[in-house]
């Protein structure tokens, strides 16, 4: 926290970039006043408040989605800048799965962090931005394969090889496209910027931005194409970067 301030003080301005929709966002980081958020990896994008970029799913391949996810009873939600949508059968799922892996229930929807929406059939939704998937008994590829190239899907395993989870974004909405809308709605330059991350996910960015900074508790693959890899989270190693 002191970091960021210190840097904001500076004239730098600080954007949150993240997989999570402005929803699933922890309030006390909202509550830290950052100058941009660019969420759902890419898909939204805002500025000193202002919305300037929202990409949402569109109906007839969110529906493609859905129906692989309910015709293979994969545990999965669907975010949007307002909540997470699940289902019942969902809800339970998400819940059980993250129970399976040590969680503690109180524990679980903190993490979740946005108001949980609970809907029997979403495919008439418009306002999903991106979605998520748990303890699939699928591979990814083999979803992708099924969903088709609208969607990228991420998939990452845990703890099992029998099981996945992963994130599903559209095609062509990164963070790093996120950061160039960004930095076109200011008239900055892609020179002018400096990307810390520790994931997978991160990976986009980090090659987006002039400066790529790894956490010490990053994967390996985000180590890999830093400039600069500071301490862990958990040892001060963002101050550390700053």
């Amino acid at each position: 926290r002191k970091a960021l301030e210190l840097a904001k003080a500076a004239g730098h301005r600080l954007i949150i970039c993240t997989g999570r929709t402005k929803s699933e966002i922890y309030p006390e980081l909202l509550q830290m006043d950052f100058d941009g958020i660019i969420g759902a990896a890419g898909a939204y994008v805002e500025c000193d408040g202002k919305e300037v970029y929202r990409h949402v799913v569109e109906s007839s391949q969110l529906n493609r989605m859905i129906n692989c996810f309910e015709e293979n009873q994969i545990t999965y939600c669907l975010q949007t800048g307002t909540g997470v949508i699940m289902t019942p059968r969902n809800r339970d799922g998400f819940r059980d799965y993250f129970l399976s892996i040590g969680l503690e229930e109180a524990t679980i929807w903190k993490v979740l962090s946005a108001e949980l929406i609970l809907e029997d059939d979403s495919r008439m939704r418009k306002n999903v931005e991106k979605a998520a998937y748990y303890g699939s008994h699928i591979s990814a590829e083999t979803i992708q394969e099924v969903i088709g190239d609208y969607f990228k899907v991420e998939g990452a395993s845990y703890g099992s090889n029998t099981v996945c989870n992963g994130e599903i974004t559209c095609t062509g909405e990164t963070k790093a496209t996120g950061i160039q809308r960004y930095i076109d709605y200011i008239g900055a330059d892609i020179s002018d910027t400096i990307g810390i991350g520790d994931g997978l996910n991160d990976v986009d960015m980090l090659s987006k931005t002039a400066i790529a900074v790894a956490m010490g508790n990053a994967r390996k693959a985000t180590k890999a194409i830093a400039d600069y890899i500071t301490d862990d989270v958990d040892k001060d190693g963002l101050w550390k970067a700053f």
